[in-house]
């Protein structure tokens, strides 16, 4: 992993550097993306949920040169360590707690052109998050208690780079690499988690984020 950021990271300085081209994007652009999150702020987190999917979908107008803003939906699930398991009757059953993110989000961004047919997306998504644990186990131990909430919401900042090849004069595929942070931290006994040593132990000390590298694409509008 730290292999395939770095060389990312070296894409985007190669593409920084590279001569812009003075061509403007469509005026209106419908932008989606797809990736794997992978979960990378406190030890805690870390440990107790890994990234199933995340997905989302945005509106967008082009307000001047190839500056834009929209708003945009976001949906992220996680899913519990496979270490996260209860016995019953001498048999070890895993549990199958998730944990999904949804959030509603302002987008800000620019696009920089190097040709014709490609282009960088620099946009930062800013929003509320509403958090959901599902599938929780009753747990009745003290180092669970008191219970914290099953659900909450908190504000949320999500700094996006997309690497842009237009295929159609309405259409555009893309690389995408994004860092969320949920600006809350992770509670182990919201979703019953704080009885397990391997989590209790861990270190809290940054807020909830994760990593996101993926797939997407923009629908281009209004171009003559």
């Amino acid at each position: 992993m730290r292999k395939v950021v770095t060389v990312i990271f070296l894409l985007v300085s190669f593409l920084s550097e590279a001569q812009e081209l003075k061509k403007k994007n469509a005026p209106f652009t419908i932008r989606g993306n797809v990736g794997i999150p992978r979960s990378i702020s406190s030890q805690m987190y870390r440990k107790t949920f890994y990234g199933i999917f995340e997905a989302n979908l945005s509106c967008n107008v082009r307000l001047f040169s190839n500056f834009y803003a929209g708003l945009g939906y976001q949906n992220t699930m996680f899913q519990n360590g496979k270490f996260l398991a209860y016995t019953y009757f001498k048999h070890s059953i895993p549990y199958d707690t998730k944990l999904m993110h949804q959030g509603i989000f302002f987008k800000l961004g620019y696009d920089r052109f190097s040709s014709q047919n490609f282009y960088v997306s620099y946009a930062l998504n800013s929003g509320i998050m509403l958090a959901n644990y599902m599938n929780v186990n009753a747990d009745t131990s003290a180092v669970n208690r008191p219970y914290g909430a099953l659900k909450f919401t908190a504000p949320y900042l999500q700094p996006e780079a997309t690497f842009n090849f237009i295929v159609d004069e309405t259409l555009s595929f893309s690389l995408m690499l994004s860092y969320t942070t949920v600006l809350t931290k992770f509670d182990p006994k919201a979703p019953r988690f704080n009885h397990f040593e391997e989590v209790s132990k861990s270190s809290n000390k940054y807020f909830m984020s994760w990593f996101t590298f993926g797939f997407g694409f923009s629908v281009l509008l209004g171009k003559k």
